[in-house]
């Protein structure tokens, strides 16, 4: 689909997009997750901007365009989902899509940051 040099880009732009979200990138969060503690939200996206478990299941394409954070029944936001039977209390999932300029259609060249706006979506698990 893109050159490896294309998606090198497009995985750099989406990594910048995530770490500095509403800097590098247009920031949207959903209801739900802004109906969570302020503590619990400054915590998933501490834990979102910190993200790096990028595996199959979560980056098929290799774009670094989607992932999720946990807040464990302890409290705890991670990223790593607990495979011991430790109780999740809250899922958090954040998605990164490329817009043309307007924010009114996809990009048709997503690994050109002069043509693309990416839209940084924070949003429960639930309201998927």
């Amino acid at each position: 689909m893109y050159s490896p040099e294309q998606l090198d880009t497009i995985r750099r732009l989406n990594d910048a997009a995530r770490q500095s979200p509403g800097v590098t990138s247009c920031a949207n969060v959903t209801q739900g997750f802004l109906a969570l503690p302020d503590a619990d939200c400054f915590k998933a996206v501490s834990a979102i901007v910190g993200f790096t478990k990028f595996d199959g299941d979560n980056d098929p394409y290799g774009e670094h365009d989607f992932g999720a954070v946990y807040r464990l029944a302890s409290g705890e936001w991670s990223q790593e989902r607990p495979s011991d039977g430790t109780a999740i209390s809250e899922t958090v999932f954040w998605k990164v899509d490329y817009y043309d300029n307007t924010l009114t259609y996809g990009s048709e060249a997503p690994w050109d940051a002069q043509q693309t706006t990416r839209v940084l979506t924070v949003m429960l698990a639930s309201e998927y």
